[in-house]
């Protein structure tokens, strides 16, 4: 996460629009839910119970820097991850997991990233700006739990509050 705050506060120089995420707040989001009742939280757990008995720990690498929904139009500057057998196959089986339990399956194409910052207000194309960390590396970090988020949006960003974790505990 070194990596990463040191390419915010250089992208904070070009980019004076954005709400940099803390590091101790940035996380993989494998699935965004909606607001859920509590019945559906517990199922959620136990979805989360199963599949953490199924993953040994792996690692993710970070590499390049981007933007939602473009360079173009950035909303969302981001650091990437690759998407890498182990995470493909978390993600696959969290998802079908979920479905089996009612939770329609997500819309949206999963695309494994950290958030580094959001736009406060509409911001100029930033392709020139991030074009020299198209191929950044930011090492490697580890996948070992699953944790279910409640977000919380403050006027200083997104607070984060862990509701049930679960370790990745499979055998390799």
């Amino acid at each position: 996460m070194k990596k990463a705050a040191q390419v915010q506060r250089t992208l904070a120089e070009s980019l004076p629009g954005m709400n940099w995420v803390r590091s101790e707040g940035m996380h993989l989001t494998l699935r965004f839910f909606a607001s859920i009742d509590e019945e559906t939280l517990d199922r959620i757990g136990e979805v989360m119970l199963s599949v953490g008995r199924l993953f040994p720990p792996f690692q993710i690498e970070a590499r390049g820097v981007g933007a939602f929904p473009s360079a173009g139009r950035p909303r969302v500057i981001w650091l990437g991850l690759r998407h890498d057998e182990p995470l493909r196959n978390l993600h696959a089986v969290l998802e079908g997991e979920l479905e089996g339990i009612g939770v329609p399956a997500e819309e949206r194409r999963f695309k494994p990233h950290l958030t580094l910052g959001r736009a406060r207000r509409r911001l100029p194309p930033a392709q020139e700006v991030l074009k020299p960390y198209q191929d950044f590396s930011g090492g490697t970090m580890p996948a070992d739990r699953l944790i279910l988020f409640e977000s919380r949006l403050q006027p200083s960003g997104a607070l984060h509050l862990p509701l049930k974790t679960v370790a990745l505990a499979g055998q390799v």
